[in-house]
Order: structure tokens, then sequence, then C-alpha cells
């Protein structure tokens, strides 16, 4: 789709992908309506989606029939998705935007996700301004972590008491991580998405790591840190106690980058080693 002249800006925007759902709502762009509001706001939480948002359902399984009755202007998805709507071809222009993909990394993917959503809706300048303050977000993460009390962290999504996920190559947190003066810990093979699903076994050689878990930890593992002698024995934990991140979007886009940035440092300033056994939130 080439750049929207100014008598061409679609106004009923439908967004059927939580990455660009939130890189349009922190440029200002308020959709129509959106797949799985209740799942963006349990697990990406911030931008906040406006309740005059109409929720059309799971991202797999939209209501198509209330979506052709919204009559939309335009069609925001990721190839992810896009067959879901491909029905819809000829009530409005369906425009894929992918972040995660095999074509460079999520944090490029991201900007260019930003500025291609800028160009369609006719915002371009609302794109330029989330990157630039992306960009000083991530600046200002590595000026507070010039000396950091660890120089290494591990990224995390707790499933239970004996297996996560943890983050690395092709995730939007390593990319940012990249942009830090610290490193990400875990250099094994991850997935499309940037992720391994490890057992505590595979984890416990990185003694020297933060654990960073992002929200929300299952009840039974906070319980496990205090009784498990597997869990609460974990090296990193024994020393630094599992830092608990607020929910972010792991899957996300641009803001997502910048939102980790923060709270990644907001969470390694508070943290040392002398808080061995403890649990951060």
């Amino acid at each position: 789709m080439a750049k929207t002249t100014s008598a061409a800006i679609p106004k009923r925007i439908v967004i059927a992908d939580g990455a660009i759902s939130e890189t349009a709502l922190a440029m200002g762009i308020v959709p129509l309506a959106m797949a799985d509001i209740p799942g963006y706001r349990a697990w990406v939480q911030e931008p906040a989606v406006p309740d005059r948002v109409i929720n059309l359902g799971a991202r797999f399984q939209p209501n198509l029939e209330r979506l052709a009755q919204l009559k939309p202007d335009l069609i925001l998805t990721s190839s992810f998705y896009a067959n879901q709507y491909a029905s819809l071809r000829d009530l409005a222009p369906i425009e894929k935007i992918d972040i995660y993909s095999s074509s460079k990394t999520p944090f490029s993917n991201a900007i260019a996700a930003a500025r291609k959503i800028g160009d369609v809706t006719g915002h371009p300048t609302a794109a330029d301004r989330l990157v630039a303050e992306t960009a000083a977000r991530i600046e200002h993460a590595a000026r507070q972590l010039s000396t950091p009390k660890t120089r290494s962290v591990l990224i995390t999504s707790m499933l239970s008491p004996r297996h996560m996920r943890v983050f690395g190559r092709n995730s939007l947190m390593q990319d940012v991580i990249a942009q830090l003066p610290i490193q990400n810990a875990w250099t094994g093979p991850t997935n499309h998405w940037g992720f391994a699903t490890v057992s505590i076994d595979q984890i416990a050689q990185y003694s020297d790591a933060a654990m960073i878990a992002i929200e929300p930890v299952p009840d039974n593992v906070g319980r496990a840190i205090d009784h498990s002698p597997i869990l609460s024995e974990l090296p990193s934990i024994k020393r630094y106690g599992l830092i608990k991140m607020p929910p972010i979007a792991t899957f996300g886009g641009l803001f997502a980058a910048g939102r980790f940035a923060d709270l990644l440092t907001s969470s390694l300033v508070q943290v040392t080693p002398e808080n061995a056994g403890a649990t951060s939130s």
C-alpha cells in the first residue's frame, strides 16, 4: 500500500495483531476494533486500550460477521493471522506487517513496522516520534546501567516450578540487551519467536546471572521458592532472588522495547547479591 494522501486517510481501522495494536496505540492511533482485547490487557497492559475499542474475539477466530458490519477502511494484521481475514479483502484493504520474521531482527523490524503503520494510516510523524522516544529510553537505560550490579541476566517467563521460557536470539529483549552494558546469559538455541522452553537443570549453571521473571508468575512458583529444594537452591535465585518484572509484550513492537529497557533498568538498579533468597517485585 502506498503512502496515504490526506483525502484517503483511513478512519475506521481494525487491528488483528498484538504487536501492531501496541505500536499503533503508542503512536496515538486508536483503532475502531482489535482482536483479543482481554489478552492484551492481561499480557501487554501498556499502552492502555480505550474502553471504546471494540473486541473482535480471538485472533485465530475473529468474529468476521461483526467485523463486516463495522465496515472498516483498513485492516492491519501480520502474516501469522492474515488467513483469518482473507475473506474480507473485498471489504477493506488488508495490510500485513511482520515484526517476527527471518528478515532482520525484531527490533529493526519493529522500527520498520512503526514507520509502515504511520505511512498507511497517515501518521508518519507519530512513527518518527515513537522511534526517537524508544531510542532515548534505551540510551537512558544504558546510562543507568553503566556500572551494573550484575553484568548478566536471564529473561524468563515462568511456566511451573521446574519449567520456563527463556528469551535469547531472535527475541525483542535480546535486541534491547545488545544495546546495554550487560549481556544475556542465555546463548542457547531459540525458536522463531526468540525463546526456548527449558527445565531448571538447564539454567542451573548460570550462577552469575540475575533471573528476571516476567509477570504473571504462577502462584506455585512463589511457593516453590520458599519450600522447594530445587527452585530455591537455584544459584541465580540464591544470589539475587527471583526478580519479578511487570507484564510486557514479550512478542511486542517498538513501544515494548522501550518499556522493557525501563523495567529492566528499574529491576537491576535495586538488586544486590546480598538479597540472596529474597523474592523481589
